[in-house]
């Protein structure tokens, strides 16, 4: 299975006063297969793999937080979900969102 988005930058970050490192994924979505019929089930899938690709290496404890903005039109406002551990996220919550 080919991947389904493009990371296009990754920054890590050192918080020595709190004795914590972030990470900040910039990623853009592929467009679906030519042969896709469902676009929602393809936008799903894609987000599940990058959520799965971006807490790839947190710990269960670790904090995360997301942010989804639209880079193309600014004028929309930013979604996401403050920062939890990772153990208390689950697909729901995300979607939820």
């Amino acid at each position: 299975m080919s991947q389904r988005f493009q990371v296009d930058g990754e920054i890590t970050r050192l918080y020595s006063r709190f004795n914590a490192t972030a990470t900040q994924l910039s990623v853009r979505l592929l467009p679906p297969p030519l042969h896709d019929s469902d676009p929602i089930t393809h936008f799903l899938d894609d987000m599940s793999e990058m959520f799965e690709y971006a807490l790839r290496d947190c710990s269960e404890s670790d904090m995360v937080g997301v942010t989804i903005s639209n880079e193309v039109n600014e004028q929309d406002k930013p979604i996401g979900f403050s920062f939890r551990r990772k153990d208390q996220l689950s697909e729901e919550l995300i979607w939820s969102v």
